[in-house]
């Protein structure tokens, strides 16, 4: 609906309402004291009369929040025709003094309210940079202006180090503060998954040691980058400022002239707040700007609508543009959201045990650059029951476009685009299911993704794009229904299926991932993931299950309890068919699955192409053995407890640990470390010359100490400062008792996508998973052998048995024109058109 038609029918609406008019002349100056008018107009008279509150062009500085309750209903406040108000929540600072080269001062102490902190400052409407080093650095945003932890040293981590609390800083990046007790630290700690900002009690210069004065959220790793803030030795360039809290002063260099500067410090905690069941509440057409919470928050409200409002640079780490709880038909429509503290919008609300919701809405608007403080945010995030985002245009975010978590949610013909910037492990559409009822009943269609980045913390630095997805049910994610989707340039891949169940995958196009097309990856009983989420899971369950609203409900027959097959699967009721997977790079798989089986999950009749180059699964079935083995060892001739030529750790976990020849075999210590990155202990054999393309074969025998040993084998290689590689595991469980096994792989051919010129030699590596005993291996035989096509391998598995390799016969994929032409073979396949028309913000 256009601006214009919306107040046509809002004034038509409200012609007999109760009007008042605010502006910057006066009489009537503010919200509140419009609402103060209404409130007494309806005390004498008028008391079920609407009324509209319209508000003139100008700056309008806010530093208490509007309150709306049960009395306030029925109340309309708009920008007048043309107007485009503006609403701040910050005073002017002025009051400046010249401080030390170009940094000025001006005391704040009765501009800030007793015992606030300031987290924000504006200069022109832009908020400036928390005193901080590195520097920001404006040129490279989101990659730019990083330290990063030091690595321990050769003899690892030290005894007893408190891996949450404590970290070694670079000797470049040892710093003095007269505070450190004020000073912060930004860290994306252990995998990157998002940042804390943590308080700091000390940093040793002398060991470089520094200690947090709490723990942090997760551990804290080398290669981990950060950068610490809040302390005034660190207000050293231009758009940097500090808050001395002892003081109430504030230090700024300004990028201009002072006097030149509108400076505002955003005090106000949100502009609008509707709640004690509040009633149909309206805000249309106005801007919101710089304050310190959540721009507009609905608790409780009823049938409130935000339409064609500009809210952006607002909230802190933990504001959001606007926030809706509780309550029912809250909309959010028409909107543009950026460049906020935390999520764009968050909508909760719901009685999981009803399926009953309170039908939140996002839809039509813009929402871009969140999560500026807070990279965990998301465009959109919904927990609970009955909440709809659809047709909206979310981008250029850190993390996901759109975060979920409940029953009967929907995320439908949305563009996302440039999601999971500053993070990895993420996705466009996320959401979990450890409780085992998420997110069952919900729906994912008719969505346009593509350009999910993904950035990773490694040695040699960041690393984008990096492990990342187009749509990610994530956790024992359980029956959700993902239809008709369009997800491409994906940094891994388009779709990534982990551990989940009873989930439709149908009619999607999945194309141009870096890995792979698709996955589905399942759990074991011996995974932390089952063992840390078991009992919930079983929780979840039982708290459901015998009531009427869940009746019905797909997959809720088998209990937790029950979840694991008799072939050892978790993963089950998954149907993955009538898709499209395209690829246009040699090498990058049609889909990889892991402890997944046939005889539960169903991947049919879908269309696989990859631009005429062999499709690949990483199903490496062999053919015979070629001419004599490359490698044969049997340890008899090795010296007894010295390590053969060749073999030597990958991972060695403490200095106790051997891996020697003892009694005509290859012993191998087993043992957990304190490195989270490399606990276990894992070997290599010598290097065996690689063959682009060729296939090999392991033979070899392994016995344990203990009753069962878990290992895994692989091939693979390695180069210091270049990367890693390896072919799929092979897992098995070892016994007392000797036993025959083989190891298959296949290298990458040149042409294919993560072939790279370094890749000269491979070698068998093998994992211990135990935390003691000994693992022994002999008679190792490599051979090469003859390589077989992985898709007929694929489907001798038990995998697309009535899929086609065919080209879909897209109109223009390269620019983007994922449309079929009538001919593509895939409509005969039970493909449907994906109405792209309809995708995105309407008018």
């Amino acid at each position: 609906m256009s601006r214009l038609l919306f107040l046509f029918l809002v004034s038509a609406a409200c012609a007999r309402a109760l009007e008042i008019n605010v502006s910057p002349q006066g009489p009537v100056t503010s919200l509140i004291q419009a609402r103060d008018e209404v409130r007494k107009a309806r005390a004498t008279g008028a008391k079920d009369e609407a009324a509209m509150i319209t508000v003139a062009a100008g700056t309008y500085e806010m530093t208490q929040p509007l309150q709306l309750d049960a009395l306030d209903s029925n109340i309309t406040i708009r920008g007048a025709k043309d107007a485009k108000p503006v609403f701040v929540g910050g005073p002017f600072v002025t009051g400046w003094l010249s401080h030390e080269g170009k940094i000025v001062k001006a005391d704040v102490s009765k501009l800030v309210p007793r015992g606030f902190v300031p987290r924000q400052l504006f200069c022109d409407g832009e908020r400036q940079i928390l005193a901080r080093y590195p520097n920001f650095d404006p040129n490279d945003p989101l990659y730019g202006g990083w330290a990063f932890v030091d690595e321990f040293g050769p003899k690892g981590p030290p005894e007893g180090h408190q891996w949450k609390r404590t970290l070694f800083v670079k000797p470049q990046d040892v710093r003095k503060w007269s505070h450190p007790e004020d000073v912060e630290i930004d860290i994306f700690a252990q995998y990157g998954w998002w940042n804390f900002i943590e308080p700091v009690a000390s940093l040793d210069p002398s060991t470089r040691l520094l200690t947090l004065a709490k723990n942090c959220g997760y551990d804290l790793h080398p290669h981990n980058r950060y950068h610490f803030q809040n302390a005034i030795e660190e207000l050293d360039s231009p758009g940097e400022w500090f808050y001395d809290k002892r003081t109430g002063t504030l230090y700024f260099w300004p990028p201009q002239d002072i006097t030149k500067c509108e400076v505002r410090l955003p005090v106000l905690d949100a502009f609008i707040k509707a709640g004690k069941a509040a009633k149909h509440i309206t805000i249309d057409g106005i801007t919101f700007t710089a304050c310190h919470g959540s721009a507009l928050v609905f608790q409780d409200a009823e049938d409130c609508l935000v339409s064609h409002c500009m809210i952006t640079q607002v909230g802190a780490f933990h504001g959001a543009g606007v926030g809706a709880s509780g309550g029912k038909n809250v909309r959010i429509s028409h909107c543009e959201i950026s460049f906020t503290g935390s999520n764009g919008v968050s909508l909760t609300g719901g009685d999981r045990k009803s399926l009953t919701g309170p039908g939140h809405i996002v839809e039509d608007c813009q929402i871009h650059h969140m999560g500026v403080f807070n990279k965990n945010a998301c465009g959109v995030g919904m927990t609970g029951v009955d909440l709809t985002v659809a047709h909206n245009h979310i981008h250029d975010g850190p993390r996901m476009g759109v975060q979920m978590g409940g029953n009967n949610l929907v995320v439908e013909y949305n563009h996302l685009h440039h999601l999971c910037m500053e993070t990895q492990d993420g996705g466009a559409v996320y959401t979990g299911g450890r409780d085992w009822i998420s997110s069952r009943g919900s729906k994912w269609r008719y969505n346009l993704i593509h350009d999910i980045v993904g950035c990773g913390q490694e040695a040699g630095g960041l690393k984008h794009p990096w492990f990342t997805f187009g749509l990610y049910p994530d956790d024992n994610t359980g029956g959700v229904d993902i239809i008709g989707n369009i997800v491409y340039r994906i940094a891994y891949t388009p779709i990534h299926l982990h551990n989940s169940r009873d989930c439709i995958v149908e009619n999607n196009i999945f194309a141009l991932g870096g890995k792979f097309q698709f996955d589905l990856h399942g759990w074991t009983k011996d995974q932390h993931y089952w063992i840390d989420h078991g009992p919930t899971m079983v929780k979840g369950y039982e708290s459901v299950v015998n009531e009427p609203a869940w009746k019905g409900m797909r997959g809720m027959e088998l209990h937790p309890k029950n979840a694991f097959r008799d072939d050892g699967t978790m993963m089950s009721g998954d149907i993955v068919r009538h898709n499209i997977m395209f690829g246009d790079t040699p090498g990058v798989k049609h889909g990889d699955l892991r402890n997944v089986s046939p005889k539960w999950n169903t991947i049919d009749y879908n269309l696989a192409w990859n631009s005429g180059h062999p499709i690949v699964t990483g199903i490496n079935k062999v053919g015979p053995d070629k001419g004599a083995p490359l490698v044969s060892e049997n340890f008899d001739t090795a010296v007894p407890d010295k390590t053969p030529k060749g073999w030597g750790f990958n991972h060695r976990p403490t200095n106790d640990v051997q891996l020697v020849a003892a009694d005509g075999a290859l012993r191998c210590d087993c043992a957990i470390g304190e490195d989270p990155k490399n606990p276990k202990s894992v070997f290599h054999g010598p290097d065996v010359p690689i063959k682009p393309g060729a296939a090999y074969r392991v033979h070899l025998r392994v016995r344990s100490s203990e009753p069962a040993a878990k290992l895994s084998f692989a091939l693979a290689a390695f180069k210091n400062g270049e990367g890693y590689w390896q072919t799929a595991s092979t897992s098995l469980t070892a016994t007392n008792e000797w036993r025959e096994i083989e190891v298959t792989g296949r290298m990458l051919r040149e042409n294919e996508a993560n072939w790279k010129p370094w890749m000269k030699a491979f070698w068998l590596r093998v994992d211990c998973h135990e935390p003691g005993g000994h693992v022994f291996i002999d008679d190792v035989r490599i051979h090469e052998a003859e390589p077989l096509d992985e898709w007929a391998a694929w489907q001798e598995a038990g995998w697309d048995k009535n899929s086609v390799v065919a080209d879909p016969m897209f109109v223009d994929w390269k620019n983007d024109d994922w449309r079929l032409k009538p001919e593509s073979p895939a409509f005969k396949l039970g493909f449907k058109a994906i109405p792209v028309e309809e995708i995105g913000v309407r008018k």
